[in-house]
């Protein structure tokens, strides 16, 4: 075998090793380019060729080492999203290594909407806009929305100057900069799902391995996003059969619950019982404080040892001063408001409060309050039903008070209104009532001015009556009371006026007469009550309760002088400034009513009457024309006076 050891053999070997060195290094293109512009001029043409072929190993090597670098990112980024199981991680962890692998400035990934069937954008990375977030884009219309529609990439490296897409979005894609972006699509099958994109705000075209690294990205993030969207629905299903079962043991515990609720309420009507064999059996049922309420606020029934209970029980109302029993009246205002069952959570004060209305029709009755520490829909639900309950028994009670209403109303109206035809069976209907008309009884007349409150008044003066085995109803526009025994009239009008009073929120006046014996005595004994309310009434005494005696000179006057003789006597001694008053609608009786009320000081009188004391003297100088300079002296005085009060209790009565 032959050896060639020429001069251009070993140059060529020498030359082979010092570009393999560089090769071995991994050295720079422009090494090689210094290696072949070092050596003699004589030698470049032998060394170029090899250069050449140097550098085009080298290229295939770096070629290979990206390929490999490419391959193990989307190895990791596929374990990475094959062990993602939330779906919004997911597409965030899909753009993030987009962004990565491409050393993009942006990227962003756009769902497919079927219901509109468009696509939006749906996660963003590197996007600095709101309003890029916020885009959709028609199918078909953008580089995006041709990526949507064809399942095709497509890139550019110039996009608001490439006349191959329908310009829709420019107006946002121009604020955020963007200039080159490539998009492909993320199918599953032949379904295309989404586009992911990635994006520069230069102009830098994406050669193919760029597209073929971000289509094999978008395959896998297909798959993760299939995955994750399959976990969560898989999720929501066992969330929802936990739930269910969750709801089928409450609904059999309520059920259960429900069942013992109904069998005590049931055995509570039938047998009779009241609001407060209602709250109690409530409180032993559902465990907690039960408050049955009127519309008013008022306390009806109660039940428990809630210190917020106890304390509206022995009061009569919700009391208001610690978060629990605001939270319990809150709960009951806003239940009869909206007419729907409220809850308020005790927020740290040891006690929750559900309360519902008590309807009938739509007609609000009161409301039922249940205080426990902690409530759950069954107890909702039995409150409902307990609810209907007590509406019942309500309604029951309600006609059955009105039943009696209208006897006691009937019984009145056959004992006051004479002629009495059948006086025994009179006394046999009375007797039925608990009225035994051959004692003698307090006869009390009622009224609040202006006949406001009537049936509320008539209902407090039954509880008042009962109290004493006593009977009140309605009579011509009054209430009267009918009080067994010898009372003292003038004590028992006040504290009944009192007592009607509260109850109602208004003034209600009362008179009273001494113990009569008898039907026609009790006639005559509410005759005179009745003219004592109205005296009262006249004298402006509202909420004042009195008898006859009390009345002083009023009383006296009215009790042995007829109607037809005090109205002469008014009209003797004030008849011009009646007539004055008649003829110009004038204020003159008015201004000597308060002018006798301030003690005759005229200064007192216009500010009472609020005018201008001038206005005052005018109108005094008008009353001495009238009846003449002594009216405000001595006898003539008193008389005008007792003229005007006769003419007001005359003219009110």
């Amino acid at each position: 075998m032959t050896t060639d050891l020429s001069p251009t053999s070993s140059l060529e070997t020498k030359s082979a090793r010092r570009l393999l060195r560089l090769l071995r290094e991994g050295a720079a293109p422009e090494a090689y380019q210094a290696l072949l512009d070092a050596c003699p001029a004589g030698e470049r043409p032998c060394l170029g060729p090899l250069v050449d072929d140097a550098l085009h190993v080298r290229a295939q090597l770096e070629e290979r080492r990206r390929r490999e670098d490419e391959l193990a990112a989307l190895y990791e980024t596929a374990g990475d999203l094959s062990s993602l199981r939330d779906l919004e991680a997911v597409l965030q962890a899909i753009v993030r290594r987009a962004r990565a692998l491409l050393g993009t400035d942006v990227a962003y990934l756009m769902l497919h909407d079927a219901q509109r069937d468009d696509n939006y954008v749906r996660v963003t990375d590197g996007i600095r806009t709101d309003a890029f977030k916020r885009a959709r884009l028609a199918m078909g219309a953008g580089l995006g929305g041709l990526v949507a529609k064809t399942a095709v990439p497509y890139n550019t490296s110039d996009y608001l100057n490439d006349q191959r897409f329908e310009h829709t979005v420019d107006d946002i894609v121009r604020p955020e900069g963007l200039i080159a972006i490539q998009g492909v699509p993320l199918k599953l099958g032949q379904k295309v799902i989404g586009v992911l994109f990635s994006a520069n705000r230069s102009a830098r075209p994406f050669c193919d391995h760029e597209v073929a690294l971000l289509v094999s990205l978008a395959n896998h993030a297909a798959i993760a996003i299939e995955n994750a969207t399959l976990f969560q629905e898989v999720q929501r299903a066992v969330d929802d059969l936990t739930e269910a079962n969750g709801v089928i043991q409450a609904h059999s515990t309520s059920v259960e619950q429900a069942a013992a609720l109904h069998e005590r309420l049931t055995s509570i009507v039938l047998h009779g019982g009241g609001m407060a064999d209602v709250a109690q059996n409530l409180a032993e049922v559902l465990g907690g404080s039960i408050l049955v309420l009127d519309p008013g606020g008022r306390v009806m029934a109660a039940a428990g040892t809630d210190p917020v209970v106890e304390r509206a029980q022995a009061g009569g109302a919700l009391p208001e001063g610690s978060p629990a029993a605001r939270a319990v009246h809150e709960a009951c205002v806003l239940s009869a408001e909206s007419r729907h069952t409220r809850r308020i959570p005790g927020a740290g004060t040891g006690a929750s409060a559900c309360a519902t209305p008590i309807m009938a029709g739509t007609e609000v009755l009161g409301s039922l309050a249940l205080v426990r520490g902690r409530l759950d829909a069954s107890d909702v639900r039995s409150l409902e039903r307990a609810a209907l309950v007590t509406a019942l028994m309500l309604l029951s009670e309600r006609s059955v008070a009105e039943a009696e209403h209208r006897l006691r109303g009937e019984i009145l109206e056959d004992l006051l209104g004479a002629p009495h035809r059948d006086l025994e069976g009179l006394r046999r209907r009375a007797a039925l009532m608990g009225l035994d008309l051959a004692r003698p009884h307090t006869v009390l007349a009622a009224r609040c001015r202006g006949g406001g409150h009537r049936r509320a008044v008539a209902d407090a003066a039954t509880a008042f009556a009962g109290q004493v085995k006593g009977l009140a109803g309605e009579y011509r526009g009054d209430v009267i009371v009918l009080l067994p025994g010898d009372h003292a009239p003038a004590a028992t009008a006040r504290s009944l006026a009192g007592h009607l009073s509260r109850t109602v929120g208004d003034p209600v006046t009362v008179g009273g007469t001494a113990a009569a014996e008898g039907v026609d005595a009790l006639v005559a004994a509410h005759r005179e009550a009745a003219q004592c309310l109205g005296v009262l009434l006249a004298l402006h005494r509202d909420g004042d309760g009195a008898s006859p005696d009390e009345l002083g000179i009023y009383g006296l006057l009215f009790s042995q002088a007829g109607r037809e003789e005090l109205h002469r006597f008014a009209r003797r001694v004030i008849g011009p400034v009646l007539d004055y008053d008649e003829r110009r609608g004038g204020e003159l009786v008015r201004t000597l009513l308060s002018y006798f009320a301030c003690d005759a000081s005229l200064t007192r009188t216009a500010a009472d009457l609020f005018v201008h004391v001038n206005t005052l003297y005018q109108r005094i100088d008008r009353v001495t024309a009238l009846l003449g300079p002594e009216w405000r002296h001595g006898d003539h005085a008193l008389q005008v006076h007792l003229a005007l009060k006769v003419h007001s209790v005359l003219t009110a009565a």
